[in-house]
């Protein structure tokens, strides 16, 4: 199981309204994705972020995401294939353009 983590505290509750946006376009699309909020993840230069985190996988911290639908898409598509089965680790080719150029961490599995 794979789950998304979105700061709360970036940019002035931009990070909130990004929160918000993903689990209600999740809902909308009947998702079963964890998602939770993480009040200050320490990338403030790198705002708005987000991670994935799963038992057995790669971890991802992503920056520079706007609380709008494009952000929205693409956390939700990497999202999913970072549920697929194995490591984790996304494939740079696979990964959606906007999730191309934030990467701020990728961190083995333990």
């Amino acid at each position: 199981m794979s789950a998304l983590i979105i700061c709360t505290t970036c940019t002035d509750g931009q990070g909130q309204l990004l929160l918000e946006a993903v689990e209600n376009e999740a809902l909308a699309r009947n998702l079963p994705l964890a998602i939770r909020g993480q009040a200050c993840m320490a990338a403030c230069k790198q705002s708005c972020t987000a991670a994935l985190q799963g038992a057995g996988k790669h971890s991802y911290l992503f920056g520079q995401l706007a609380p709008g639908a494009a952000s929205v898409d693409a956390l939700l598509a990497v999202a999913a294939q970072h549920a697929e089965p194995g490591d984790g680790l996304l494939a740079w080719s696979r990964r959606p353009e906007l999730l191309k150029s934030g990467l701020v961490a990728r961190l083995p599995p333990l």
